[in-house]
């Protein structure tokens, strides 16, 4: 796996997601997941900034989740939004996610 395929999954981006996400072709991420060619640096500040969004989201969201007060089936569907343009692909679902497990900590 290269990096970059392991930053899709941990922002929730599919490869054609991505492409959309940073204007490029599918042919161009699935290169770049391969370690075939690298990524342009703009492609690292693109997913370093969504990456920012979600953990923002999950921040702000972990604020408001009461976990002992949660039916499990509530918390196997959180999802959490930065408040600014939706999270592309399953960055929602990562958000609520990251907040959940921030929130069994505290």
């Amino acid at each position: 796996m290269t990096t970059y395929k392991a930053a899709l999954a941990i922002c929730g981006l599919s490869q054609q997601e991505a492409a959309a996400f940073h204007g490029v072709s599918l042919a161009s991420v699935k290169d770049w997941c391969r370690g075939k060619g690298a990524p342009p640096s703009g492609v690292w500040v693109d997913l370093s900034d969504l990456y920012r969004r979600i953990e923002d989201a999950a921040d702000n969201a972990c604020a408001d989740l009461e976990p002992s007060l949660m039916d499990r089936r509530v918390m196997n569907n959180v999802a959490a939004d930065d408040g600014a343009d939706p999270l592309p692909g399953l960055g929602d679902m990562v958000a609520g996610a990251m907040a959940l497990l921030l929130a069994m900590q505290e």
